[in-house]
Formats: C-alpha cells, structure tokens, sequence
C-alpha cells in the first residue's frame, strides 16, 4: 500500500508543478484515499481537504462530491459527529452529476453513519438503495459488502 501511495502522491506532485489543476483534483482524493485505507487519517483528512478547496475552486463537482465522500469515510473512522454533513453533500453532488456507482458509495456510508448512531430503518434504506444501484450496474465487489451490512442490521 506505501508504494501506491507514494505513486500517486509522485503524481499529484508532478501535475502541481506544473500547475494543472484538473488533474490534480482528481488524482488528490485518490491520494487521500490511499492515506484513509492505510489508517493515516490526518493525512487523509488534509489532503481531502485540499482536494475539495482545489475542486471547488475549478467548479469541479464530481471532484467535490468525491472529496466530501471520503472525508466522510474518514470522520467515520475518526470522529462520526462530523461525517454527516460530508455525506449529505457527497449525497446532493452525485445525484446532480447522476454519478450513480458513487452515489451508491456514499449511500453505503452513509447506511454505516445510521447504524452507529443507532437509527436502523434509515441505515437499511441507504444500504438498500446503495445495493440496488450496485445490482443495477453490475459493480462487482461492493454489494457483497452492502449485503453483508444489512444482514448484521439488528431487525
């Protein structure tokens, strides 16, 4: 994981220098992902937060929804207080794009979100909807993980 991280990190540096602000709002959330599944969420947490500010800056709304998406995931792991807010935008961007494999991500997290603070009906709507839209489009890890989820639902 430290390779890739160091790959895409080589990446954001190189399309920063040379001022390339497109592609480095993309690849910035893909390097703040990497950081959150290596457990260093500070790290994450910055570089989101710089993705969003650069995304927002250049208009660039599936970068923003991405870059609220994982800070979610993030405070999730880090601070659950916080994650809703991230979601509920990650939620209002993807549906405007219509960046549904996405916006079935981030129904998924925000499904985890429900669960911890205990509200079940809501955590299994959101799972639901995330795995309808997985089924719909074929995406083949998460609606495993999605079905796993709402089987540990209490009913």
């Amino acid at each position: 994981m430290d390779k890739g991280i160091e790959l895409v990190a080589s990446a954001v540096e190189a399309v920063r220098a040379v001022g390339y602000r497109v592609l480095e709002y993309t690849f910035a959330p893909q390097l703040g992902e990497g950081y959150l599944l290596a457990g260093q969420y500070e790290r994450a947490s910055e570089t989101l937060k710089g993705a969003l500010e650069l995304a927002t800056g250049c208009g660039g709304r599936w970068g923003m929804g991405l870059s609220h998406r994982l800070l979610g995931q993030v405070a999730l792991k880090t601070n659950p207080a916080q994650a809703a807010p991230h979601v509920e935008h990650a939620i209002e961007i993807f549906r405007e794009i219509k960046g549904e494999n996405e916006l079935a991500l981030t129904y998924s997290g925000m499904g985890c979100l429900r669960t911890l603070q205990g509200e079940y009906a809501e955590a299994r709507r959101y799972l639901t909807d995330a795995l309808e839209i997985f089924e719909r489009l074929g995406t083949l890890i998460e609606p495993d993980k999605v079905r796993r989820e709402l089987a540990d639902l209490p009913a």
